[in-house]
């Protein structure tokens, strides 16, 4: 059976994915905080709208004039795609602001998370006015469900997400979770059963105790597809989320090492020692 599927455009993303992102599944990026989700989904947003798709960006980790923002500090122009009417973001953050929250470029809903099946009414109402081919839904991030809903609840507005956004209207959701905390790692544990497809991001642990922030990824599952299921670094550059160039990385562990003998000779006072 052939599962319809769209290339991301994100080099160490399409490694990992040899035929792409499947057409109508939920699928969850986690991992530790910095770890590069928020530009990974972005970067991805981009590349659809590039490509003739709609994306519908659900923001409850900030305002969403930083959402613009972080898309033009790479010179993607999501403004055209805004005024063409395929990207749009509902949300779900100013609420926070109450009579000082202002009008924002690119927002076509607002939700204060009192009511989730409100929320998942606008993605629906979004999505189902979109007659492009591929249609992406990001949620960045679900943590903040977390702290207003219990773990089973949560997972229901996934399942609902998933039914009604995902199998119901033909559309991707990329739902991101920082894992911080025990409860949040049991959530991505359920989520991971849950969803048609899980990716998680880390720092390399090797790299990190030379003081070399190396991002990973590794896609755990995507349903129907096939996939390279090995830690893949990536870095993120002017352009966005790219491969690791191996030549660069070994000069800067090599840079590394010596800068930590040096300090170790400095400490001992004995260059030939260990």
């Amino acid at each position: 059976m052939h599962i319809p599927s769209f290339k991301t455009g994100i080099p160490p993303l399409d490694y990992a994915l040899p035929e792409g992102l499947p057409k109508g599944a939920t699928v969850v990026i986690t991992g530790e905080p910095g770890s590069g989700k928020t530009v990974l989904v972005s970067n991805m947003a981009w590349n659809v709208l590039r490509g003739g798709g709609s994306v519908v960006y659900v923001n409850f980790d900030d305002s969403p004039d930083a959402i613009i923002e972080l898309f033009e500090s790479f010179n993607w122009n999501i403004k055209e795609y805004i005024s063409k009417g395929v990207f749009g973001i509902i949300d779900c953050f100013t609420f926070r602001l109450g009579a000082l929250k202002g009008k924002y470029e690119g927002v076509i809903g607002y939700e204060d998370l009192s009511d989730t099946d409100a929320l998942i009414h606008d993605i629906h109402t979004s999505v189902r006015k979109a007659s492009e081919d591929i249609k992406l839904v990001i949620i960045d991030s679900i943590n903040e469900l977390m702290f207003r809903l219990e773990m089973t609840q949560v997972l229901e507005v996934v399942k609902k997400i998933r039914a009604l956004i995902s199998k119901g209207l033909g559309a991707t959701v990329i739902v991101t979770l920082h894992i911080s905390t025990d409860s949040l790692q049991e959530l991505a544990a359920h989520l991971e059963y849950l969803v048609d497809g899980f990716i998680v991001t880390r720092f390399e642990p090797n790299m990190r105790e030379l003081g070399i922030p190396l991002k990973q990824l590794m896609v755990r599952k995507m349903r129907g597809l096939p996939t390279n299921s090995f830690w893949i670094p990536y870095v993120i550059t002017g352009q966005g989320v790219t491969s690791v160039d191996p030549k660069k990385l070994a000069i800067l562990v090599q840079q590394k090492l010596k800068e930590a003998e040096s300090f170790k000779v400095s400490v001992t006072g004995n260059k030939g020692e260990g």
